[in-house]
């Protein structure tokens, strides 16, 4: 069971990133990895994918984005959890390419050196396949859902259905829960009873007292049991959110449910002899389109009438699908077309990650140039102080420098020039992505539209089946 949290980084990135690779949580960087990005250059190349989203998206902090610098996540499992450090690293790099989507670049560390194993993610803020900034509002619940199902497949104990507004329980307070000894899940157990057996708070408290539990009033409400080990009182909102004093109140004034009690149904029988009329026999007529021939088929069915009817009926005009074997075969037409069409997508992706990293470098060696020709200019006295003030600067000016030889890329390159090359393959790409959106709509409209037509073809043989058998009863019935 691993428990899981976020926070945003807004200015102390590289002593996170330093914290999180420390050789001695992570075996000597054994357990350190990064996706898209070296982990020892992770700091210099967040911030140069964030300029270069500058210059092609804009500037963030003027158009209302975040202003963090990245998001740390964390993954800590239970010291009961039978987890090894390395498929700890593994599970966790599994949890932040499905959170990220693999948009974004990070860093991911386990550490060993506590009690309990816990991986550690630092992933940029800023993504480098569409220069988009994360958006972490609400989550949280996202991230324990993705972990716990992770988890879970993987044989680790996981909460069942947890409420993921509440805060997390420590890890001794689920061993309590599991062993039946936890006195936060015995008060709970207690309230809850209380309030469905009473309708005031007085009648409440007084329930309350005679479970021994002991209520202390003040700006917010605790409980504490009596005769156990629970030394100090608890305050409700920390027991969970429906135990504050004013959710209690509401809960009070709820009305309880009762179980309804259905009249029985009535069995009645026609009266001997009573001439009942035979049903007429379905014939189907002839029609000019398929999609009336549906439409008619449909109409004795709990699927007439139907949004889900009207939806498959629009989508069979539109196709101009005139038979049933018509279904394949548009789908197989849109099929091939979605595939031709992520073929040059990703040709076009692999081409534009080329110009990305071209730009990306090459603004950086543009913007720090100046203050490495300055630190040339340095007197063997004053190299020293010129370089410790500036040392980021001087640092992602050789990275960048670096980079660009491995490349291959002219530092003479106007960087303008490859940034108007990578909005234009982002354009590109952006005409590509509605395309194939618009083209795996169709096709998945089609299958709704045929597994619906197979369920009216299904419903209409069981109601011709029920008709039939009525008619046979009733032939009998007048034998007798």
């Amino acid at each position: 069971m691993a428990y899981t949290r976020i926070h945003g980084i807004k200015t102390t990135l590289n002593k996170a990133l330093d914290y999180i690779e420390n050789p001695e949580k992570t075996e000597k960087q054994l357990l350190v990895s990064g996706y898209n990005v070296d982990p020892l250059s992770a700091s210099i190349e967040y911030r140069m994918t964030a300029a270069l989203a500058r210059e092609v998206k804009g500037d963030y902090t003027k158009t209302g984005g975040a202003d963090n610098l990245a998001y740390h996540m964390i993954q800590s499992f239970s010291p009961y959890d039978k987890i090894t450090p390395e498929q700890a690293h593994e599970l966790g790099k599994k949890w932040a390419d499905e959170i990220l989507q693999g948009k974004y670049e990070y860093v991911i560390s386990t550490h060993v050196d506590k009690g309990h194993i816990h991986n550690h993610i630092i992933f940029n803020a800023v993504s480098f396949y569409d220069y988009s900034k994360y958006d972490n509002y609400k989550v949280a619940g996202y991230l324990r859902k993705v972990s716990d199902r992770l988890c879970e497949e993987n044989g680790l104990y996981v909460i069942k259905n947890p409420k993921l507004k509440q805060k997390s329980p420590t890890h001794y307070e689920w061993e309590q829960r599991k062993a039946g000894t936890s006195w936060k899940a015995q008060i709970k157990e207690i309230i809850d009873k209380a309030i469905l057996e009473t309708s005031d708070y007085d009648s409440f408290k007084t329930a309350l007292q005679k479970a021994n539990v002991e209520i202390k009033e003040g700006k917010r409400i605790s409980f504490r049991i009596t005769g156990t080990e629970q030394e100090r009182f608890c305050r409700g909102d920390r027991i969970g959110e429906d135990y504050s004093r004013d959710r209690i109140l509401e809960r009070l004034a709820q009305p309880k449910e009762r179980k309804k009690v259905m009249p029985p149904v009535s069995q009645e029988k026609a009266a001997p002899g009573a001439q009942q009329q035979k049903p007429p026999a379905t014939v189907q007529p002839v029609f000019s389109s398929y999609d009336k021939a549906v439409e008619w088929q449909a109409r004795k069915t709990t699927l007439a009438a139907t949004k889900e009817l009207a939806a498959a009926l629009l989508t069979i005009r539109n196709e101009g699908i005139q038979q049933e074997g018509d279904f394949d075969n548009r789908i197989e037409t849109l099929t091939e077309k979605a595939s031709s069409v992520r073929g040059t997508m990703k040709e076009l992706n692999v081409k534009n990650g080329q110009y990305k990293d071209a730009a990306k470098y090459l603004l950086a060696f543009n913007k720090y140039l100046p203050v490495k020709q300055e630190a040339a200019k340095q007197t063997r006295f004053s190299r020293q102080r010129f370089e410790s003030r500036y040392e980021s600067e001087l640092k992602a000016f050789d990275h960048a420098a670096s980079q660009l030889e491995k490349l291959g890329v002219n530092t003479n390159v106007d960087p303008d020039k490859v940034i108007n090359l990578v909005k234009d393959q982002d354009s590109k790409i952006a005409g590509l992505s509605a395309s194939l959106q618009e083209v795996t709509g169709r096709i998945g409209s089609i299958r709704n539209a045929y597994e619906l037509v197979q369920r009216i073809k299904h419903e209409q043989g069981k109601e011709q089946g029920k008709e039939q058998e009525q008619g046979r009863k009733k032939e009998k019935g007048q034998e007798i």
